[in-house]
């Protein structure tokens, strides 16, 4: 059974240095107009009030700008996310030792298509990805009918990933063999409660609305320099608080889906 403990702590701790920038920055928005009247002035050195005059008049600064640079970030946490749930789902399967011929037909062809890709690309690498090609070569050469230790190349199914939309999340997991159920997520009682829904199939519709519109706000600020795209406070805290309990409920869901298959 693949165990995803790991990804999941990995992604909270992203979703937790996000929070704490957050909370920075809007303390720091609701300080600077009340900040003046706080001070002793005539007690401060030279150099304490220049920094403090300086902070003062960040008169311009756009809170909706700062928020629009974290949406960018979370998404790539995000994505991160989702390629270490591929990656550790497909070491699972493989495991050490395994019998080449008890693999899911699916995944064998998923591993000779994504490796083909993969050893496509040592002339020009791809940037998030550290991929060891003879590795991959190696691995490969074990994948044949009749072997007794196959070995999967886990690395190459989280390349050339496009996953901010409910379709290409579902895209996703199918390199996998996990089916994506929307009204699994509608069950979860804290996402009912994050995006005041009630019902499975209500909550569910939700779900994949909020993950579209997300994907939707985060294409607009990268492609368009966040032009007329507004993020606001409550915006992007309800953000981090619905990505929190979606990667939970994800884990869990390819977990389950992963042991019902034998996914050891």
């Amino acid at each position: 059974m693949a165990t995803l403990a790991d990804a999941v702590k990995e992604f909270d701790l992203a979703l937790d240095d996000l929070s704490s920038i957050f909370d920075f920055v809007r303390a720091a928005i609701r300080l600077r107009p009340r900040l003046s009247g706080m001070l002793r002035w005539e007690s401060m050195g030279a150099e304490e009030k220049t920094l403090v005059d300086r902070f003062l008049n960040q008169q311009t600064a756009e809170e909706s700008l700062l928020y629009r640079g974290m949406v960018i970030s979370l998404a790539g946490a995000f994505e991160q996310f989702i390629r270490r749930i591929l990656r550790d789902s497909v070491l699972s399967i493989s495991g050490k030792g395994t019998n080449y011929d008890s693999l899911d037909t699916g995944i064998k062809k998923e591993n000779l298509y994504r490796t083909g890709l993969a050893l496509g690309t040592i002339h020009e690498p791809l940037d998030y990805l550290d991929l060891d090609y003879e590795s991959l070569a190696k691995n490969l050469g074990t994948c044949f009918a009749g072997s007794a230790q196959a070995l999967l190349n886990a690395e190459a199914f989280a390349i050339f990933l496009s996953i901010i939309s409910p379709k290409h999340l579902e895209d996703a997991l199918r390199r996998i063999g996990v089916g994506l159920r929307w009204d699994d997520f509608g069950k979860a009682t804290e996402m009912q409660t994050i995006l005041k829904e009630k019902g499975t199939r209500d909550t569910a519709k939700a779900v994949e609305a909020n993950l579209k519109r997300f994907g939707q706000m985060r294409n607009k600020i990268a492609h368009s320099g966040s032009s007329g795209v507004v993020v606001t406070e409550f915006d992007f805290q309800t953000l981090l608080q619905f990505f929190r309990v979606f990667g939970r409920t994800l884990a869990q869901l390819v977990e389950t889906d992963l042991s019902k298959r034998g996914g050891e």
